[in-house]
């Protein structure tokens, strides 16, 4: 009952930590530890301070079980023994040593570690590690747990065996007795769906130093994913009462590392001059984006490279997209590039507009003639999804296609809503149909809590059916007016290559495809998630993509081009 209760706390705080605070906050200092109070386990704290360099907010929290009791200054000397604050600092995280409540591990010190779990957050990207004793009682206590669904990745260094691994999760087992102790682990691993992120790598070197056996499993385990749980509902709108559902193993994300998919980032900040009737300067502003450019891009002839834009969603970190809808990934196996805007504004950086992030994509042609003007692409989450749609409209001479995940367009005249508004939508569809074509994916999930889909009971009005007719209409299609369930239980209306695709990830997670063609080429992509929240789903964005991939936009005409 008290492991329910933590595990309870642990998740609500992560949700709220993700996505309620700023993306830019200083976090205290970098080269000092601080006791946490009120806990019934001593424990000292390194939070980190990110800059617009580091990564987004879904970096490790580490929590490191020592293997005797430790003060403020050896707590700090194990954590630069481990090399883990230049980690901790590069990605956004932050390090907290545990302390036993006496002076040795034992079982009664499981509730009050789990005390010191459920105040500390980030629960999405939770790395456990255990040395010596410190090992053993991760091993043979908190690993019994069902707070192993949710933990993103445990080391165990030169500690002794337990006996059971509740729930599969990535581990790395090192140092002496490694073998005996990986044995729990890979049980639970073994009786778990096919992942490759659920892995549980072994190094028997019992001569290995710590340091060393740390380097190892950061490189080969800890760095490659991190967990959330968007089942059944949207995993940062929790309050308090969290996973009513019961899920207990989260999803397993793969975390991007670019050095290891070849890719240059480029943080790129634009001076951008606001002048007033006199011409005289006013206010010099800046733009904020994040440029991803993987081998063969940079490499590549002019003209001819694609070149996907990525819109975050309200409030989030400019580095969200990149970091977690899967873009980027497939931006190193196929070649294109990938740009980030801070299209909304925040902290300093002055929000876009529609013609802004035309202005950047001009900047980026001129920046990089390898781009090819004729193949740029859009896509956002959220109210990113939302831009990304109000582009292929507004902008159609520029955008060849465009995707939004978990975005439609509201009813209504744009006053609200960063003034967008289905009316004024299609207005200009209907005065564009007929002469202009946009290729349009969109992806939603059935338990989104923020945009909801619609149901046989509530579909008028809904922002996703708005902003499917707003494409047909445009594309010269017939539109949509009356959905029938009878017809097609997930979409309500009639669509070609229906079919439903399982994803590997959970039997829960399945998503329903179909596609709506004109001339025999498909105009329109709809997925539709069965049982997700308001997120990304990754395997999305290779849909997304071989979508994508077969629009053009001649450069002169205009004219939308379709190539098998």
């Amino acid at each position: 009952m008290i492991i329910k209760k933590t595990l309870t706390l642990l998740l609500a705080s992560a949700s709220l930590s993700l996505c309620a605070q700023p993306w830019m906050r200083p976090q205290g200092p970098l080269n000092e530890f601080s006791p946490m109070e009120g806990t019934s386990a001593l424990t000292y704290n390194l939070p980190m301070e990110r800059d617009i360099y580091s990564r987004a907010g879904y970096g490790p929290a580490f929590y490191i079980f020592p293997n005797q009791k430790l003060n403020e200054q050896t707590a700090l000397a194990l954590a630069n023994e481990l090399n883990i604050i230049e980690i901790a600092k590069t990605y956004g995280g932050r390090i907290n040593v545990v302390n036993p409540v006496g002076d040795k591990w034992q079982a009664s010190d499981l509730q009050a570690v789990q005390e010191v779990l459920n105040r500390g957050g980030g629960a999405t990207n939770l790395k456990i590690v255990g040395i010596g004793s410190g090992a053993t009682f991760v091993n043979q206590y908190l690993a019994a747990t069902d707070l192993t669904g949710a933990i993103a990745g445990i080391v165990s260094i030169n500690g002794a065996p337990g006996k059971i691994c509740k729930l599969p999760v990535p581990a790395y087992i090192g140092g002496k007795n490694a073998v005996k102790v990986a044995k729990p682990y890979q049980t639970a691993s073994d009786a778990a769906p096919a992942d490759p992120l659920q892995q549980v790598v072994v190094n028997p070197d019992a001569n290995a130093s710590v340091t060393a056996l740390f380097a190892d499993a950061w490189d080969k385990v800890l760095s490659a994913n991190y967990r959330y749980n968007n089942l059944y509902r949207t995993f940062y709108m929790s309050r308090g009462i969290d996973n009513p559902e019961g899920v207990k193993t989260f999803e397993l994300v793969s975390m991007p590392m670019f050095d290891k998919l070849g890719i240059q980032r480029n943080v790129v900040e634009y001076p951008v001059v606001d002048t007033n009737a006199a011409g005289n300067v006013e206010n010099p502003n800046k733009y904020l984006w994040y440029e991803y450019l993987p081998k063969q891009a940079r490499e590549a002839a002019p003209g001819t490279v694609p070149l996907v834009v990525i819109l975050h969603g309200h409030g989030n970190d400019p580095r969200t997209q990149s970091e977690t809808s899967g873009f980027v990934e497939l931006a190193a196996e196929e070649g294109f590039m990938v740009v980030e805007m801070e299209w909304q504004g925040s902290n300093g950086y002055i929000a876009m507009g529609l013609d802004g992030i035309e202005a950047v994509i001009s900047v980026l042609r001129d920046k990089y003639p390898q781009i090819d003007g004729s193949r740029i692409y859009c896509e956002g989450l959220s109210a990113g999804a939302m831009t990304s749609n109000m582009l292929g409209v507004r902008k159609s001479h520029l955008f060849a296609a465009v995707a939004g995940h978990s975005g439609g367009i509201f009813s209504g005249n744009g006053l609200g809503y960063y003034g967008y508004g289905s009316e004024p939508l299609m207005n200009e569809a209907i005065q564009k149909r007929g002469s202009v074509e946009v290729g349009f994916c969109n992806v939603v999930g059935t338990h989104d809590d923020v945009i909801r889909f619609f149901t046989p009971d509530n579909w008028r009005g809904n922002p996703y059916l708005n902003v499917w007719q707003i494409y047909q209409t445009i594309n010269g299609m017939e539109v949509t007016e009356d959905l029938d369930f009878n017809i097609d239980k997930t979409f309500g209306f009639q669509l070609q290559d229906r079919q439903q695709i399982h994803t590997g990830k959970s039997e829960d997670i399945t998503m329903e495809f179909g596609q709506l063609y004109k001339n025999g080429k498909p105009m329109i992509r709809l997925i539709v998630i069965n049982n997700y929240g308001h997120w990304n789903f990754k395997p999305a964005a290779r849909l997304m993509w071989d979508f994508f991939r077969h629009f053009s936009r001649d450069t002169q005409t205009k004219k939308l081009n379709y190539t098998e």
